[in-house]
């Protein structure tokens, strides 16, 4: 595909929510409202070729609860809705839905979670895909300035109109963070092995990944910024022969983003994205270069 997929962004949305419950007990409410720039939004090539984008609005509304359970434990529930409207290429409006259920427990530098997933992403109002994910996780605190966790993912996917692209996935990933200034001031690094088992050979494939973060609270003029530089390399192999390229697809691909937050008040913020993908690949649809950009603005309480 010309452009990553609904499942991507699910996939990426999953994530968000699993990592942003709030810590504190009670229940959290967050708005934000923003408007995107997307290089390549349609999948037809001469379209993306000739590099029309697109622009969007965009909304998303969060739930969360969290509360302890005793001195070590604590259980968390979080909804996510996000709506994407496009101006010129409306049939890829998207609508995503995600649910989390996670439990977690803490002893001394020890802790591990549960987190259970459910994703579903409609396109131009037809369901698109489920996702249910079941991802279990340790952490270990080795001292004030580094902190290790790793994390197992179990997933499952189910697309409505496409079902020879039914998978199961196993993932298994390494996090190291080095704390410079707390949580203020971090880096941090991931490793990732990944395997999907598609109901069409064609679309079963095994990945590698490096993911690296450098994340900072600064001030400037008496504002208050968060931001976050990411960068981001998958190889990616694909099992089965294809007949258009009589090999099986295989897939390099690059990300580099900058995220800022700017707080204006203790419920709003101003919030701000570039990102920029490299997808080298030997299937001629999914070698391309694709930027996107976002501006938001949020309300949490």
């Amino acid at each position: 595909m010309r452009r990553p997929g609904p499942g991507s962004a699910i996939l990426t949305a999953t994530l968000l929510a699993v990592f942003c419950v709030p810590a504190q007990a009670g229940v959290a409410l967050e708005l934000e409202a923003g408007l995107e720039y997307d290089s390549n939004v349609a999948v037809d090539a001469a379209e993306t070729n000739a590099g029309i984008g697109d622009q969007a609005q965009t909304l998303r509304l969060a739930l969360g609860y969290n509360q302890a359970l005793g001195r070590r434990g604590n259980i968390s529930g979080r909804y996510q809705l996000y709506d994407s409207r496009w101006q010129r290429y409306s049939a890829y409006d998207t609508r995503m839905h995600t649910g989390v259920l996670r439990s977690g427990f803490q002893h001394g530098r020890f802790s591990a979670d549960l987190a259970l997933i459910h994703a579903r992403a409609d396109v131009d109002s037809r369901e698109f895909l489920r996702l249910n994910r079941l991802s279990p996780t340790l952490g270990w605190l080795l001292n004030r300035q580094w902190y290790f966790r790793a994390q197992t993912d179990i997933s499952e996917k189910q697309f409505a109109d496409f079902p020879r692209r039914d998978s199961d996935g196993l993932a298994g990933s390494l996090h190291l963070y080095r704390f410079i200034d707390r949580t203020r001031f971090y880096l941090s690094g991931s490793l990732q092995w990944k395997t999907e088992t598609a109901a069409d050979p064609v679309y079963s494939y095994q990945a590698s990944s490096l993911r690296l973060q450098i994340r900072r609270d600064w001030s400037l003029a008496g504002l208050v910024f968060t931001s976050r530089l990411q960068a981001r390399y998958e190889q990616r192999q694909y099992d089965a022969e294809r007949t258009d390229i009589r090999a099986a697809r295989a897939d390099d691909r690059w990300r580099l983003g900058l995220e800022t937050t700017l707080k204006l008040t203790p419920h709003w913020q101003l919030e701000a994205a570039v990102h920029s993908d490299r997808f080298d690949s030997n299937l001629p649809v999914a070698d391309y270069s694709q930027q996107r950009y976002r501006l938001g603005v949020g309300w949490s309480f």
